[in-house]
């Protein structure tokens, strides 16, 4: 099973033993990072060991390895070999480090070689085979890479399937950064002897380090085996998304052996690859992919097709991709609970915007009985959509007010003005409510948005996003595992 290390990054070793006391319960073993220390520290660094009951890595360093140690490199090997004096159990050294009388006191001593290679600028091509040069019986290979792109991310993956099938020699590979975030996750299904971690409070060890409570509480690293089914949620940005909560203590609470993943992505065909890679069984598709993905999938549904977006895909029967669109369900059900109604005929609703999630909800209110007007800063683009979809458009400004009170009876907000770093934006500020209108605005972070504060001044009931979130997850949910929430 993959280990969780937690690297200490403080500057006393005082400060690092409480570290370990806050994370203890969610770690198997920590990377003392010397080179972080502050000077008056190094006397105590061999007795280390000795002040917890983890095994231990020591590692110095250097900048040029993303380290911060700027010493002579002879002040380096020399504090190593006195630090070798405790009792530690591993000991990262450079691939470019040679240094006879260091490598024959580690091993004296019984500590195993970690033999480290690292690339800040992207994943090389030859990954491979760098790794597969490093490894030994007594070696553990480590490669810490920094992919720019899901090409680059594929690379690695493939690299590390490759190491994993070649031997049973352990080996460490990880990537960091947003692209690379997914390979700390599952380094179990990798292969990796190791994931890293940081400290939620300290700072951050590598790029792309989460926390070890994330690891464990989110992800439930030590649930995740070779048998463990992947899903994910794509999208670019995708870091932000609270969905791998959702899903990830949905698989706990029905003992589903499964883990939601986000990948950064910027290109759909090398994620479609890495899903092949991986074995992926189903992906949520956020901004700016859900119209791209399209073409891609096998198959779509009703809605996807009207609509012209997909936000899931999963396997069918047979393997292949299959889309839908489960804002729809999303975004009326929370609506139709919230008005305490089943459908919506003889309601004249507002959608504010014209992009993805606005086509998801006329398609939702008209398919329950709504007559939709779309109110578009770009009224050329609310005149496409309305055409599309049978509707009317008018433009999103004071031109419009008199439009826009026939149809507020609900006013759906759609567009992102209200979230960050937009958060001091209300679309609708041109509009004096009356307080008659039902206000649901999609965005569920912030909680309440200006646009929903207004409203409730004066006098509207409103409604804010999360539970379309949940709505929209609960049913993914089912299409990836085929069990109720």
């Amino acid at each position: 099973m993959a280990h969780i290390c937690l690297v200490l990054t403080a500057k006393t070793i005082d400060e690092d033993l409480e570290i370990i006391r806050d994370n203890y319960d969610s770690i198997d073993m920590v990377e003392l990072r010397t080179d972080l220390l502050d000077q008056d520290q190094y006397s105590q660094v061999a007795r280390f060991p000795s002040l917890t009951d983890l095994p231990v890595i020591l590692t110095c360093r250097k900048d040029s390895d993303g380290g911060s140690w700027k010493g002579h490199e002879r002040d380096r090997t020399g504090h190593l070999l006195d630090w070798l004096d405790g009792e530690f159990s591993y000991v990262d050294l450079e691939m470019d480090l040679e240094n006879s009388e260091i490598e024959k006191k580690t091993r004296s001593s019984g500590i195993q070689i970690i033999r480290s290679f690292h690339d800040f600028h992207g994943v090389p091509e030859n990954l491979f085979e760098i790794m597969n040069s490093l490894r030994g019986t007594d070696v553990i290979a480590k490669g810490a890479v920094y992919p720019r792109s899901s090409e680059e991310l594929h690379r690695l993956i493939d690299a590390s399937i490759k190491l994993k099938k070649s031997g049973k020699v352990p080996f460490i590979l990880l990537g960091m950064g947003d692209f690379g975030f997914p390979t700390r996750i599952l380094a179990e299904k990798l292969g990796s002897y190791l994931t890293f971690c940081s400290d939620s409070a300290a700072p951050s060890g590598a790029p792309g380090h989460c926390s070890a409570s994330d690891l464990s509480e989110i992800y439930h690293f030590r649930q995740i085996s070779d048998k463990t089914t992947v899903n994910s949620i794509i999208g670019n940005p995708v870091k932000q998304s609270r969905s791998p909560h959702i899903h990830n203590k949905g698989y706990r609470e029905k003992n589903i052996d499964a883990v939601y993943v986000p990948f950064l992505t910027d290109s759909l065909p090398w994620f479609m690859k890495i899903a092949d890679l991986l074995t992926i069984n189903g992906s949520s598709v956020t901004v700016p992919f859900k119209s791209e993905i399209i073409p891609l999938i096998d198959s779509a549904d009703k809605a996807v097709k009207k609509i012209g977006a997909c936000n899931t895909i999963f396997r069918d029967e047979k393997g292949r991709w299959a889309g839908t669109n489960t804002d729809t369900y999303g975004l009326i059900k929370p609506l139709l609970d919230f008005l305490e109604i089943s459908d919506l005929s003889g309601w004249k609703v507002s959608v504010i915007g014209a992009g993805g999630a606005a086509r998801a909800a006329v398609f939702a209110l008209q398919e329950k009985g709504a007559e939709v007007a779309v109110f578009n800063r770009t009224l050329s683009r609310g005149v496409e959509l309305a055409e599309e979809l049978k509707c009317r458009a008018f433009a999103l400004d004071q031109s419009s007010e008199k439009e826009l009170r026939e149809y507020s009876s609900v006013i759906v907000q759609t567009t992102n003005a209200g979230m960050a770093p937009l958060e001091d934006i209300n679309p609708l500020k041109f509009y004096p409510f009356d307080g008659s209108e039902v206000v649901y605005d999609i965005i569920y972070k912030p909680e309440k948005t200006l646009l929903m504060k207004k409203a409730r001044e004066a006098g509207c009931r409103t409604l804010g996003g999360y539970r379309m979130l949940e709505e929209q997850a609960y049913l993914q949910f089912r299409l990836f595992t085929g069990v109720e929430y």
